[in-house]
């Protein structure tokens, strides 16, 4: 939707120019020069509305903020690769339900691992957050 707002603008910028040049040079053929200007005045209009509809598409276009994934990252790489699903709801301030939904689908994605503690809860473990998983890092072909 920004690419017509930004095609309408530029557009609607040609005929401006084309009106106001006829006005300026006196030069508007058989078309009166109230006619002229009167479009020249539409067409800069249709310009302004396209320049907004080009912001606002932009505007839209942008996130507002950290993803969930992208917060309970940040959360596991904060506590050294290992969370619970009880941080993941005080840390980020997502629901217990949405946050478990993530982080199981972070396990499918292969980007953390579910262990369970001695006391049966649920720790996620984000390997690549984990200082001992970067010292013991070796070539695979090794």
């Amino acid at each position: 939707m920004g690419c017509l707002g930004w095609f309408i603008v530029a557009s609607s910028g040609f005929f401006v120019l084309a009106a106001l040049g006829e006005l300026l040079s006196g030069e508007t053929g058989e078309t009166e020069p109230g006619v002229v200007a009167g479009l020249g005045v539409f067409f800069a209009v249709i310009g302004w509305l396209g320049y907004r509809l080009a912001r606002n598409s932009q505007s839209r276009s942008r996130p507002a903020g950290p993803t969930p994934e992208q917060r309970i990252l940040a959360l596991a790489k904060q506590n050294k690769g290992r969370i619970t699903l009880a941080e993941v709801v005080l840390g980020t301030g997502l629901g217990a339900d949405e946050a478990r939904e993530h982080l199981r689908e972070m396990v499918r994605d292969g980007m953390a691992e579910l262990h369970v503690s001695d006391g049966g809860d649920e720790v996620y473990a984000f390997a690549g957050f984990m200082p001992e998983t970067k010292q013991t890092a070796r070539d695979p072909l090794d």
